[in-house]
């Protein structure tokens, strides 16, 4: 049976809250993958051995990953692109044209469609321009970001995801700047033609990384109107601190109560910036079952986690989504 338009199917199941995958990257780490590169969880699919081996180490553990995080409750998944920016890939792997990098991507996205089958959604992944110069943690993109070109930098992933039938939406993730977040908003249907999303990244203190507050985004959404992107689906936050999550998603829900958000933190560990390393969090707060029901007060339509969450962490997601949603 064909896939509804997930557009659709939100609007005509108003109270259908769907469970997301988790931190994709660091299961795979931890499941013997390096993905410590500039192009991240991208690292196994570079290497022809996991196109030509069918029963290649690195493919059996990617498989795995997708399976038990749909096993664990996921109807959305994710492809693993969030570093495959024609820059990252053509700088640091021996890819170096665009037709190149497109047999890439169409790889990636059909082998991610097979592992889910075809009833589950499908999210084609992309990475903010401050992925490629790690900036997503600290928002700063320089003295002059208004001037830096983001739809150049998206352009080639943009224009292969949205003429892909495989994919059902597509994710901006971790924005972490007010300028490439109005510039992303500023695309019309001619660039952004498919459903989409922006996931912002903030500090605890619910601020993005630059500085930027949720004042600020909010009223950003709020100037264009009528005239923003319809294709824009969702907007929320990931990759944020597990204690402050709902405090943020409901200073948004507040100031834009119509919008339907999307939120998956990362679990309750820290990442140090300096030591690129996550460190274990003797604080936590509240446990997954009271965070879902917060997101879903505040207006969440899609839940998952990010970095360092498991297959465990959807899997009580998921739980919580059934116990409180009204699906």
């Amino acid at each position: 049976m064909a896939r509804p338009s997930i557009k659709e199917y939100l609007t005509s199941n108003p109270d259908k809250v769907l469970v997301l995958d988790g931190g994709q990257g660091s299961e795979l780490e931890k499941r013997g993958i390096n993905v410590a590169t500039p192009v991240w969880s991208t690292a196994p699919f570079v290497s022809d051995s996991f196109w030509s081996d069918k029963s290649s180490g690195d493919r059996e553990i990617v498989k795995g990953v997708f399976s038990d995080f749909s096993t664990a409750g996921a109807e959305i998944l994710m492809t693993t692109t969030y570093q495959t920016s024609f820059k990252s890939v053509s700088e640091n792997t021996s890819i170096k044209t665009i037709e190149e990098y497109n047999t890439l991507l169409n790889h990636i996205v059909q082998f991610s469609r097979d592992c889910i089958g075809e009833e589950k959604f499908l999210i084609g992944c992309i990475g903010p321009w401050g992925a490629h110069v790690c900036a997503e943690f600290n928002g700063d993109y320089g003295k002059h970001p208004e001037n830096e070109d983001y739809y150049e930098y998206f352009k080639p992933q943009l224009d292969n995801f949205f003429n892909n039938n495989n994919l059902d939406l597509i994710a901006f993730e971790t924005i972490p700047n007010i300028h490439e977040l109005r510039a992303i908003l500023s695309w019309d249907e001619s660039i952004l033609s498919k459903p989409f999303y922006i996931g912002l990244s903030v500090h605890e203190n619910g601020c993005l990384r630059d500085g930027s507050t949720i004042e600020d985004v909010c009223q950003l959404i709020k100037s264009f109107g009528d005239k923003i992107n319809p294709n824009l689906l969702l907007l929320g936050i990931n990759c944020a601190n597990f204690n402050h999550s709902a405090d943020i998603m409901e200073s948004i829900h507040k100031q834009l109560p119509n919008m339907p958000l999307i939120i998956y933190p990362n679990n309750n560990e820290i990442y140090d910036t300096v030591k690129k390393m996550w460190l274990p969090n003797s604080k936590q707060y509240f446990t997954w079952d009271t965070l879902v029901k917060r997101y879903i007060e505040a207006g969440a339509r899609i839940i998952g986690g990010c970095c360092r969450t498991t297959p465990d962490d959807i899997k009580q997601i998921a739980a919580a989504v059934k116990k409180y949603s009204k699906n």
